[in-house]
């Protein structure tokens, strides 16, 4: 449903107050907040966005990654690249942490920790984002985040592959001002896809002019300029893309399609959201989630466009995914306060029992095109008792 300017006002302050709120509760917590803010330009309001931590890799309290991988923390914006190291981003196993490094994919805003000699096999892992980290206008993350995961006994060498594109292979009529993307069969690691792994041609296999992406795991080209009109191109993924373990796409993977006549101005539309706006009962092991008339830029589907809060607009700490194959978004709470670290009697992502959360999507969410939602937004829901 559309929502008022009043609606829009609320959000902004509900936002605001997650400054004071946000909290860590072990395994399974984190922090900060958005609120309305200015990424540059003068004159114009102070950037007062605060950086969140929006995905990681593993998952929380994950099971079976491999000996030899990395984690990754996906930020809300950019960060100061100098905030981003061993103390900053910490590994440990219980009180004991595990030595390592960390390195920072500015273009994606992703910290990577490479763990020395590789993961301690079959055992429970602990890592944390500290405060201290500041965005580019000097606003620090608010909080600590932390995740659990569980590594296995074994390596990977099982080579990524794609799974899916967009446009898929032999579309026609694809507008104009569309972005390409291609989604894989497991995490990726960022710096490796790049213009020179990723690459589009159009007649007479001349290179198209454009940047490389990895937002919500998936690889996104976007042409420097747009494409002409009713022509066919060619897109690229080369063995240069890795995952995170190092293993290699073990051939390229190149797909065509054409354009049509015109660019794509229509806004998406959201066709559902789960749970229903006013239902009640709701299993505490539901995650929130909406599906889109269109894929979605997946660098907008993140926490600072799609959040939730609790009783008081107190902020449901949690993580967003965009799934491309079904053009579904989800957010999936991890901050649990009443779960210790040892026992895990219920699984983090549980919401409250019995409690009333209002999920907010706000305009900053956009399709692959650029275009923007007509309007936020905003539905609540009751969890069972």
């Amino acid at each position: 449903m559309s929502v008022s300017k009043g609606y829009s006002k609320i959000f902004g302050e509900m936002l605001s107050t997650a400054l004071l709120l946000a909290f860590l509760a072990g395994c399974g917590g984190g922090g900060g907040s958005t609120s309305s803010g200015n990424s540059g330009g003068s004159p114009g309001p102070p950037d007062n966005t605060v950086p969140t931590v929006t995905a990681m890799t593993p998952g929380e309290d994950s099971l079976g990654l491999a000996t030899n991988s990395k984690l990754t923390a996906t930020l809300s914006e950019a960060v100061v690249p100098a905030g981003i190291s061993t103390e900053s981003f910490r590994l440990a196993v219980g009180d004991n942490a595990i030595p390592g490094t960390v390195s920072y994919d500015a273009t994606n805003h992703i910290a990577v920790f490479t763990p020395t000699g590789g993961f301690a096999p079959n055992t429970r892992h602990t890592a944390t984002i500290v405060t201290g980290i500041k965005d580019l206008g000097n606003n620090p993350l608010m909080t600590d985040f932390a995740w659990c995961f569980e590594t296995s006994g074994i390596a990977d060498s099982t080579p990524p592959s794609v799974t899916s594109t967009s446009p898929f292979a032999a579309a026609t009529g694809v507008a104009m001002n569309r972005r390409i993307t291609a989604t894989f069969s497991e995490e990726m690691n960022s710096s490796t896809l790049t213009p020179a792994s990723f690459t589009v041609t159009g007649p007479g296999a001349i290179p198209v002019s454009g940047t490389v992406t990895y937002p919500g795991g998936t690889a996104v080209f976007t042409p420097s300029v747009g494409l002409a009109a009713n022509t066919t191109y060619a897109a690229t993924i080369g063995t240069g893309a890795m995952d995170l373990a190092g293993n290699a796409l073990q051939a390229n993977v190149t797909w065509s399609f054409t354009t049509g006549a015109s660019a794509d101005v229509t806004a998406p539309v959201v066709l559902s959201n789960d749970p229903a706006g006013a239902a009640s009962g709701v299993a505490i092991s539901n995650t929130i989630k909406v599906t889109f008339s269109e894929a979605m830029d997946p660098a907008t589907i993140t926490t600072a466009n799609f959040a939730v809060t609790g009783p008081g607009t107190t902020p449901v700490i949690g993580t967003v995914a965009f799934n491309a194959a079904n053009n579904t978004a989800t957010f999936t709470r991890i901050n649990h306060p009443n779960t210790l670290v040892t026992s895990h009697p219920t699984p983090v992502s549980y919401l409250e029992p019995n409690t009333t959360y209002t999920a907010t999507l706000t305009t900053g969410a956009k399709d692959m095109a650029g275009n923007a939602l007509a309007n936020n937004r905003i539905w609540g829901f009751t969890t069972a008792p």
